[in-house]
C-alpha cells in the first residue's frame, strides 16, 4: 500500500490506470495535465483533481512540477464517487499543503499524520457515504453547525429548525455521530482554531472571535482540554 502522504514530480505521460484506493493530488508548483476517465483539465496550485477508487486516469507532464498526493483518505469513503474530479482550493486549503508536506516521513506517528487528514473533510469536498440520510433533519442540523459554526448558538433553537425537540436531536447525533451537538460545535471550532494557528499569525482574540469562542481565555481551555496542548505550543510546534 503507498504512503497517505507523498511527493511525486509527474513525467511526460503515462498509461491509463487506476487504483483500489482515492487519490488526491495537489500541485505544490508547476502544472499537469490531468485525464480521469476521459475529462481532462490542466491542474497547477490551488486547484486539485480527485479520483475515486476504480477510475481510470492518466497523465501529461510537459514541465516540472511537484505535486502533494494523498491516498486513501481516512475521511472518504472509497466506495462513494467524486462528482467532480477538478475543484478549486479554498485559501486555508491552500495555507494547509505546506503543514501537509511536512508530514511525509511520520511513520511512527500515523496517529498524527491521520488526525490531519481529517480535517481535510472541512476544507475539500470530500466524498463520504451518506449516513445522515437516516435522517434528513440531523443532516440538516450538522450541516447548519458545519458552515455557521461561528454564530450563536442553543440546542434548542437548532432542534427547532430541523423540527426535533432537543433530546430527540441528541438522541440522533449520539447514534450517528458518537457526541452530543454541543461536542460537535466545539470540535468544529476547535478545528477552525488549528486552521487559524497554522496559517496565520493573528492573535487568539481574533481568532476566538472569527470562530464563534467568547475570548481568547476560553479559546485556550477548550484547546488545551480537548488537544492536551496550550494553542501556543501548538503554533509554534504543529506536529504535536
Amino acid at each position: 500500500m503507498r504512503d497517505l502522504i507523498e511527493v511525486i514530480s509527474y513525467k511526460d505521460t503515462a498509461n491509463s490506470h487506476s487504483h483500489a484506493h482515492t487519490q488526491i493530488v495537489l500541485p505544490l508548483s508547476g502544472h499537469l495535465i490531468l485525464d480521469v476517465e476521459n475529462r481532462q483539465q490542466a491542474v497547477k496550485f490551488g486547484q486539485a483533481c480527485m479520483i475515486s477508487s476504480s477510475q481510470n486516469h492518466t497523465h501529461l507532464a510537459r514541465q516540472d512540477n511537484h505535486c502533494l498526493v494523498l491516498n486513501s483518505l481516512p475521511v472518504w469513503d472509497s466506495q462513494i464517487e467524486s462528482k467532480n474530479n477538478f475543484i478549486e482550493l479554498n485559501a486555508q486549503a491552500k495555507a494547509y499543503l505546506p503543514f501537509l508536506s511536512s508530514l511525509i516521513g511520520e511513520s511512527h506517528n500515523p496517529l498524527k499524520t491521520q488526525q490531519a487528514l481529517n480535517l481535510l473533510e472541512h476544507l475539500l469536498p470530500i466524498p463520504q457515504a451518506k449516513i445522515l440520510q437516516a435522517d434528513t433533519r440531523l443532516a440538516k442540523a450538522k450541516q447548519r453547525l458545519d458552515h455557521n459554526f461561528q454564530e450563536p448558538w442553543s440546542l434548542s433553537e437548532l432542534a427547532s429548525d430541523v423540527h426535533l425537540s432537543p433530546s430527540q436531536l441528541t438522541v440522533l447525533f449520539k447514534r450517528y455521530l458518537g457526541m452530543t451537538p454541543k461536542q460537535y460545535l466545539q470540535q468544529r471550532r476547535l478545528t477552525e482554531v488549528k486552521m487559524w494557528l497554522t496559517s496565520s499569525n493573528k492573535s487568539l482574540d481574533f481568532i476566538a472571535h472569527k470562530v464563534g469562542i467568547s475570548d481568547a481565555s476560553a479559546l485556550v481551555r477548550l484547546f488545551t482540554k480537548h488537544y492536551r496542548v496550550t494553542p501556543g505550543s501548538y503554533r509554534a510546534n504543529p506536529l504535536h
